[in-house]
């Protein structure tokens, strides 16, 4: 099975100047975990997830916890997502991003996903317009 026939046409994305707090408030509605980012003409240009504006957030957070002399601020990760909010997503978004073509096969798209350990991929045209999103469990439904 392709792509094409697996995607969900949700067009659900963000543009380059989408203020953070937009962007956590589409994820939350759309219950996607990452949103592709575009630029004025509709390619892909980016990818935004959950876990990079949470890292974002929390820079080093992870290796402060091993130190005897941190004593983690309670409200650290409120007081910054604030702070981040009307910042565009440019910013935090990841630019190496993964994608699958309408054509690609079911076999190459689940070892994509698994092998690069994500949840989603777009789906773009020759192109690199978004033209949908596989999640993974799409991919299982699909196949069954």
């Amino acid at each position: 099975m392709k792509a094409h026939e697996i995607m969900r046409r949700d067009l659900s994305s963000v543009e380059l100047d989408t203020p953070v707090s937009e962007v956590i408030y589409i994820m939350e509605q759309s219950g996607l975990s990452s949103l592709p980012v575009l630029d004025e003409e509709g390619v892909l240009v980016g990818i935004i997830s959950e876990r990079d504006l949470i890292r974002a957030a929390l820079p080093g957070y992870l290796e402060m916890l091993h130190s005897a002399s941190f004593l983690p601020s309670l409200n650290q990760l409120s007081k910054r997502l604030k702070e981040m909010a009307a910042e565009p997503v440019s910013k935090y978004m990841r630019t190496d991003v993964i994608a699958v073509r309408q054509e690609d096969e079911d076999l190459q798209i689940a070892d994509t996903l698994i092998r690069n350990e994500l949840k989603q991929l777009p789906v773009v045209d020759d192109k690199g317009h978004l033209v949908g999103v596989i999640r993974r469990i799409d991919l299982l439904y699909r196949l069954v």
